[in-house]
């Protein structure tokens, strides 16, 4: 935590009337309630399903009120009053969350594990850090977001659907554990942040081995695009033709469909390019497998030349 939200941390403990010396004692008798998280989209999602929630609860209970009162199990004069004093706390809880957040950029750790859903744009997120706590996280979705790693959802054993766009990931390891996992869509740009989009070559790592879903028995639609690059390969002066046997490894949901790479020819097995002059930069490639309407495993590759 940074060390202004440790200070923000220790006047609230002063403010509520606790006996506390440095931050750093602080920390070592007190552990915060409150969480803080560095990006401010995460931050604003947050706060909003958080207020939600509160909302929800508070129209519940009143609900429960109104028919309590209209089966006559209250009074009028109960029903007012009850009614009075819900609405009173419920500003109450409202002002100290909105006082929270906007001073000092803090959310009630209790709230955020019991969100369910977060849909937000992540276009301007750099990392997921800090969604590891959101344990009662079912589904997570959004569309932007430059983050090149998942491993915070990892942690999230709850989670049914998954639809995100990143930066591209090597390995879908993160998800290997995810044994609720019900529905996957991910897209990689294969372009870094904010770069030119020219022909030039992608800038991100290929995704190319999706097996690690594999194991996730309840998965039962898995939608992947991506884009990006291999692994630069060395060609003598010369060399007219290149070949690379089956590079993209799907995952056991895929089993019985059939592998369409396309390159200088089509074929389910191989990549292969004919007539190169020595001018290339890249070999440029595609692929897509599908089983039925809800397997799919599409994309766009460039393997780098190095002449010499």
């Amino acid at each position: 935590m940074k060390k202004i939200v440790k200070s923000s941390m220790v006047v609230l403990a002063l403010g509520l009337g606790l006996s506390i010396g440095s931050s750093e004692e602080a920390d070592a008798m007190y552990e915060s309630p409150y969480s803080y998280f560095n990006d401010y989209g995460i931050r604003q999602g947050l706060f909003s399903d958080v207020d939600s929630l509160y909302s929800k609860r508070y129209r519940a209970e009143m609900d429960q009120l109104m028919e309590k009162h209209e089966k006559g199990l209250i009074s009028d004069d109960e029903f007012d009053e009850l009614s009075e004093q819900l609405t009173e706390t419920d500003e109450k809880n409202l002002l100290k969350r909105a006082t929270l957040f906007e001073n000092y950029g803090l959310v009630k750790k209790a709230d955020i594990q019991n969100i369910t859903h977060f849909d937000t744009d992540f276009e301007a997120y750099s990392s997921l850090n800090g969604i590891e706590q959101m344990t009662a996280l079912e589904q997570i979705q959004g569309e932007g977001g430059n983050f090149n790693s998942f491993r915070e959802l990892a942690a999230l054993k709850k989670l049914k659907t998954v639809m995100l766009e990143a930066n591209n990931q090597l390995t879908l390891n993160s998800f290997k554990h995810l044994n609720e996992l019900e529905a996957i869509r991910l897209l990689f740009d294969g372009y870094e942040e904010n770069e030119e989009q020219q022909d030039t070559g992608f800038t991100q790592a290929l995704t190319t081995d999706i097996s690690a879903l594999s194991n996730l028995d309840k998965l039962n639609k898995i939608e992947i695009s991506a884009r990006g690059r291999m692994a630069t390969v060395t060609l003598k002066k010369g060399t007219t033709s290149y070949q690379l046997f089956d590079p993209i490894v799907p995952s056991k949901q895929f089993e019985g469909a059939t592998m369409k790479y396309s390159s200088d020819s089509e074929s389910d097995e191989w990549l292969e390019w004919h007539n190169l002059n020595g001018d290339e930069k890249y070999l440029a490639f595609r692929w897509s497998i599908e089983k039925g309407a809800n397997f799919s495993y599409t994309g766009e590759g460039q393997i780098p030349i190095r002449w010499k």
